[in-house]
């Protein structure tokens, strides 16, 4: 629980990290992500993806949080991944969230981990 593994077959999407289909599928959600409102940073070399939400009642748009996303293998199939922050101990270092065709299930996901809940 919480590591990538393989099982199964995969879809046209998971087949290697240098494939056209790997860079569409960050490209895909980074885009889903800026449409949310997210700021983001592309990794294509790890496969990561680093959203934030900034504060929009600043004047200088500080950070609220951070989250990384990762493209692992999960189940035979390329599956983005949540990274836990180091503040979080009690949460696994790494969840499986949507499989990376899903890109904006992933996105909506991705804002609620990020969007402050009301108390």
């Amino acid at each position: 629980m919480g590591m990538p593994s393989l099982a199964g077959s995969g879809q046209h999407i998971d087949y290697g990290r240098n494939d056209v289909l790997w860079l569409s599928a960050l490209r895909s959600l980074d885009a889903r992500l800026q449409e949310c409102g997210l700021e983001t940073s592309l990794d294509g070399q790890i496969g990561a993806i680093d959203a934030t939400l900034r504060d929009p009642s600043s004047i200088w748009g500080v950070p609220l949080r951070t989250q990384r996303t990762v493209l692992r293998p999960h189940r035979g199939r390329l599956w983005w991944w949540l990274r836990a922050s180091h503040e979080e101990p009690a949460v696994p270092f790494m969840s499986p969230l949507t499989p990376a065709v899903n890109s904006s299930a992933a996105a909506r996901r991705i804002l609620g981990v990020l969007t402050p809940r009301a108390n």
